[in-house]
């Protein structure tokens, strides 16, 4: 194929692709103007005691890695976070399938559920922009006759599901703010 074939081929596929109403997001996560937030360490009402500084530093990272969201403390807008629930309950016993997990070995399943509020001040000057969302996510955890092995695998359900919900906030509270 020559080169003004291949020109000619991308200028209608990216006019196709306009036409169809895609679009390139103006920032990373929707945001409309860059925005600086500060976020303050996330509340935690469980009895798991470390869980709201893993959040708040994995949501840090997160949106410090992004180009137009910087945090910073005493920033105008803040995100105030709230781990609301943390439960952990009996899986499902389950057949050997190789040989690292024994015979009727078990699981159990870690719920988490995360409030985030997002404030920031109205451009207008009047009452501040908010947007409030509840976050969910559960996790499964194999359950040995180990213990050590146990509270190795929770706190590896705990991590990623840290991961996963900063994740999903990060995602959906700053859309299009």
């Amino acid at each position: 194929m020559t080169n003004r074939k291949k020109a000619a081929l991308l200028l209608c596929l990216s006019l196709m692709l306009g036409g169809c109403g895609y679009t390139l997001s103006p920032s990373p996560y929707g945001l409309l103007t860059a925005m600086t937030i500060s976020v303050p360490v996330v509340k935690n009402q469980s009895s798991y005691g470390n869980l709201g500084p893993l959040l708040t530093s994995d949501i840090i990272t997160r949106l410090d890695a992004s180009s137009n969201i910087k945090v910073r403390e005493g920033a105008p807008a803040s995100l105030i976070m709230t781990i609301q629930t943390v439960s952990i309950s009996g899986g499902a016993w389950t057949p050997s399938r190789n040989n690292d997990i024994p015979t009727n070995s078990a699981s159990r399943v870690i719920y988490l559920t995360v409030e985030a509020v997002l404030e920031r001040p109205n451009p207008d000057g009047g009452q501040p922009l908010v947007r409030r969302h509840v976050f969910d996510g559960t996790r499964n955890f194999h359950v040995s006759d180990r213990q050590e092995q146990v509270e190795l695998s929770q706190n590896e359900a705990f991590e990623w599901l840290i991961d996963d919900l900063s994740q999903k906030i990060a995602q959906t509270m700053f859309s299009e703010f």
